[in-house]
């Protein structure tokens, strides 16, 4: 349409253009001839009444007449049109010689002079003739322009019509196919949309009778922590109904604290909400339920987001694991027997030396009479009693420990435990070297960290032979899960014969040892048990193969952050006590 529309207005512009053109040419065609008229009545007053005053209006034309030539000379550019002009105008010039001949000639008789009058007159009639021709010519161009235009424009308008009608047709016939697609899109979309809501609605009765019916509790909350859902375990181990808890806050549904200390253990969905990831309960975590029951739970917590990605609320999932608290409980007082044993027998090891001496110092004292001989037996037998002493306080306490948590410096620790295990490494040839130089302090069970690291050496020792040594290293480092936490790790390191690759994934499992005749198998599921309550962790690597085989253990005790400026430990016990706590750990 715009094409047709374009060539339209393109030809009648061109028709408007031809046709002011022709008008033009034929108002100074006219002209021309109107001065051609004058310089002729001029000439005939002049001839017939020789008075100068005829001349007036002929020299007047003859001014005009040339500067009308140059005009239509400009406007015309048909080749013989432009011919015709030229011929006109020499005709015109001869004409206007001869004129002014006969005004500069003498008076003549009259028929001399009528013969020349005719003769102008026709010399004039052919000039019109001329003239005549040249207008007959342009106006008839002017006609054929304005039929043209007038042709041009019908059939613009026609094709304009037939155009617009087309384009009308094919936008009904596209509107109609495109109504058409827009229904059948907008009823599957309908079916597609009543197709899922029937899917989601039994997906949501699936979901919702699965949570509603499985073992673990699982409680949901609202982006500001209030209750919107619980299933029937979690009522049970709540004591909340959830026609009850709903709404409420998760802090009055869900109060949990830690079995070490009792303080507040930060709420789960509070830490959801804060990180915005999944994340679980620290250890040694319980429940106080609604009747005041003290429930041990295992946890963890996950945001629910919706299809932006914004979270729109918090899922937790928790368990009853006090059984399971109390099988560990009997595993780890099993695992303090088991090493008080070996206490015992590596006390009955150590103090049979110098009890066979002391014995033969005493049989010589009561067989000798001289008393300066008994003087010198009896300052050895008192130096093998100090022996026998130090033996015992140094074992008694290797396994103390006190009910609540305190300050301590790993670093003694690492040398007590160091120093007991010396003498039954020098036995078995085994090269000890203890770097602990360091003063920071942990918060927690000085007792604990002795088994843990006395579980460590005795299970280097036991894979070491002669000539192999053990490092001991303590020093001052950062939690490697969170390098904001400070702390102090502990690293023992042998040239034994290593753990095989098969046994590292299940060396921290309960009962699974390599010892078949002297291990339990709880030494390093007890270890992990008590390192992790600490806060801490605990790492292996290992090597079975020559060259460079060997184990490393690692292990992170954070510090805490509130510290004692004095070096306070837990009492000590005495007498009786010591004994029995010799006996329980």
């Amino acid at each position: 349409m715009a094409i047709i529309l374009g060539y339209g207005l393109q030809r009648v512009e061109e028709s408007a253009n031809a046709i002011d053109r022709a008008d033009v040419v034929i108002l100074h065609a006219n002209r021309l001839t109107k001065l051609i008229v004058d310089e002729e009545t001029g000439l005939r007053g002049f001839l017939l009444t020789r008075n100068p005053a005829f001349l007036e209006p002929m020299h007047s034309a003859d001014l005009q007449i040339e500067p009308e030539f140059d005009t239509l000379f400009t406007l015309v550019h048909r080749p013989d049109q432009v011919a015709r002009l030229h011929r006109l105008q020499a005709t015109h010039k001869q004409w206007q010689e001869e004129a002014y001949r006969e005004i500069n000639s003498f008076p003549q008789d009259l028929p001399t002079m009528e013969q020349h009058l005719l003769q102008r007159k026709h010399d004039m009639d052919d000039l019109r003739a001329q003239m005549d021709e040249f207008l007959g010519i342009v106006v008839g161009r002017r006609a054929e322009r304005s039929a043209d235009n007038a042709q041009v424009s019908r059939y613009a308008r026609v094709g304009l019509i037939s155009v617009v009608a087309l384009i009308a047709a094919l936008l009904a016939w596209e509107t109609r196919r495109i109504f058409r697609k827009l229904t059948a899109a907008y009823n599957h979309q309908i079916r597609e949309i009543k197709r899922r809501v029937d899917e989601s609605y039994a997906r949501e009765q699936w979901l919702n009778t699965t949570i509603r019916s499985i073992g673990d509790a699982v409680i949901a909350c609202d982006t500001d922590g209030n209750v919107v859902f619980m299933n029937f375990v979690a009522e049970q181990l709540t004591g909340w109904q959830e026609a009850e808890a709903r709404g409420v806050s998760l802090h009055d549904v869900f109060p949990i604290f830690n079995e070490d200390t009792r303080a507040v253990v930060e709420n789960p969905v509070d830490k959801v909400r804060r990180l915005g990831t999944v994340v679980g309960l620290a250890n040694h975590t319980f429940l106080v339920s609604r009747n005041g029951t003290e429930i041990c739970i295992d946890d963890s917590g996950a945001p629910i987001r919706d299809s932006a990605g914004k979270m729109i609320g918090v899922v937790l999932v928790f368990r009853d694991i006090t059984d399971r608290r109390r099988s560990e409980g009997a595993l780890m007082r099993a695992e303090k027997l088991a090493a008080a044993g070996r206490l015992a027998a590596s006390v009955a090891h150590e103090v049979n030396n110098p009890l066979e001496g002391l014995t033969n110092l005493v049989y010589l004292a009561r067989r000798s009479e001289e008393l300066d001989e008994i003087r010198q037996l009896l300052v050895q037998a008192e130096s093998e009693l100090g022996r026998i002493a130090h033996i015992t306080r140094q074992s008694l306490g290797f396994y103390r420990e006190t009910a609540t948590p305190a300050h301590f410096k790993p670093a003694k620790i690492v040398h007590e435990v160091s120093s007991f295990y010396a003498a039954r490494a020098a036995t078995l040839g085994v090269t000890f070297h203890v770097n602990a130089a360091t003063d920071r302090e942990v918060l927690g069970a000085a007792g604990e960290l002795r088994q843990i690291l006395s579980n460590l050496l005795a299970n280097s020792l036991d894979a070491c032979t002669k000539g192999a040594s053990i490092r001991i290293e303590t020093h001052s480092a950062v939690d490697p899960r969170n390098p904001s936490r400070a702390g102090v790790r502990i690293t023992i390191a042998d040239t034994g014969t290593g753990i095989a690759p098969e046994h590292l994934q299940s060396i921290f499992e309960p009962f699974f040892t390599t010892k078949t005749d002297t291990g339990t198998g709880l030494g390093l599921w007890v270890s992990r048990e008590l390192v992790e309550k600490h806060g801490g962790s605990l790492r292996v690597r290992s090597r079975n193969t020559n060259p460079r085989c060997g184990t490393v253990f690692s292990i992170f005790l954070p510090q805490q952050p509130a510290m004692q400026t004095n070096d306070s430990f837990p009492t000590e016990k005495t007498g009786a006590s010591e004994q029995s706590s010799l006996s329980l750990n």
